[in-house]
């Protein structure tokens, strides 16, 4: 091996090294562990629509319902924002990340399974709902008397809506 060799290998790593460093997401950033909710499960609630964070499982009027990945990811979000609208871009970046150029039809054809999920008439949304030109919002329940409940996920203790 000739020195160029051995400086070409050297910068190689060194290049290497760096990128990994760039592009290596903080732990911080995906992992928040709260020592008051560890052994809590983390619920979202929001009418008779129930996401339970830590299992990935979904209770509607009661009953589970099983959600891709991705549908859980959606859904979290919007139920994160519920009675907020959350754009298409915040909701394909948290979902697919920046590279998300193919990824818009795969929003709607989503939202479309989880409203078949969730809603009782898919084609008159009560629970998810499209604001034209901006993105979608999951609606609050109509005032009905009762005191609707949802989780907030950083202690998992109901707060009432």
């Amino acid at each position: 091996m000739h020195a160029l060799d051995y400086l070409g290998v050297v910068w190689l790593m060194s290049s290497i090294e760096s990128w990994a460093q760039t592009n290596t997401p903080e732990p911080s950033r995906y992992l928040s562990v709260d020592p008051q909710t560890l052994g809590r499960l983390r619920i979202l609630r929001v009418g008779d629509v129930e996401l339970q964070l830590d299992g990935h499982r979904l209770l509607v009027r009661g009953k589970p319902v099983h959600l891709a990945n991705k549908e859980f990811v959606i859904l979290r979000q919007l139920m994160d924002n519920a009675g907020r609208v959350v754009t298409r871009c915040a909701l394909l970046d948290n979902a697919w990340g920046p590279d998300r150029a193919d990824a818009r039809n795969y929003l709607e054809v989503h939202i479309r399974r989880l409203r078949t999920k969730i809603e009782s008439d898919v084609d008159r949304p009560t629970r998810i709902r499209t604001v034209r030109g901006v993105g979608y919002i999951f609606d609050l329940p109509q005032d009905d008397g009762v005191r609707h409940a949802v989780a907030t996920p950083s202690t998992g203790v109901p707060s009432p809506r």
